[in-house]
């Protein structure tokens, strides 16, 4: 293959590309945060929030009320961006360094993803637990709202899978 000459356009796709895998590993920390603190929140703080009249606790509350729908979602979106983070930046590599590219991409995909959109968001989410969840939470709702239709039907495929093994979920 021959070897990746910059033109003005490569240049500009490149760009994108990386804006691209930057927006969508922010996008995927938010999703890693919002997981640890709406799990690691107080819900007895939430409920004395709610009673009080603040409306984002309640939020919180209904969010971990459904904990099967808030978790496939939060999962099911941050799976998306990842996975949609890591192509982008392999064709990029491919691009750059042909098949050498492909190594390149899962090496530097892992160390950001497992850095700064794993370990960082759910660190700080865990020590600023309610603070994070009552900021996340209108954000999250609608997500998980979005995301029901496949968060439903994959619960759906893994309480049949859990069946055939004999395993029997409670509702």
């Amino acid at each position: 293959a021959a070897a990746f000459q910059p033109t003005h356009r490569g240049f500009a796709i490149m760009l994108t590309t990386i804006a691209a895998i930057v927006v969508l590993l922010v996008l995927s920390a938010f999703f890693s945060g919002s997981e640890t603190a709406l799990t690691a929140t107080s819900r007895p703080l939430m409920h004395q929030l709610e009673k009080k009249g603040n409306r984002r606790a309640r939020m919180v509350n209904r969010l971990i009320e459904h904990k099967d729908n808030l978790i496939g979602a939060i999962l099911l979106g941050n799976n998306l961006v990842n996975i949609l983070a890591s192509a982008l930046a392999t064709s990029a590599l491919i691009e750059l360094f042909d098949e050498a590219g492909i190594a390149y991409a899962t090496f530097l995909m892992t160390a950001l993803v497992v850095l700064f959109a794993e370990i960082l968001p759910k660190t700080y989410a865990l020590q600023n637990a309610e603070r994070t969840a009552l900021a996340i939470a209108p954000v999250i709702r609608p997500a998980v709202a979005f995301f029901s239709p496949v968060t439903r039907a994959t619960q759906a495929v893994v309480r049949g899978a859990l069946w055939l093994f004999g395993v029997r979920l409670q509702a």
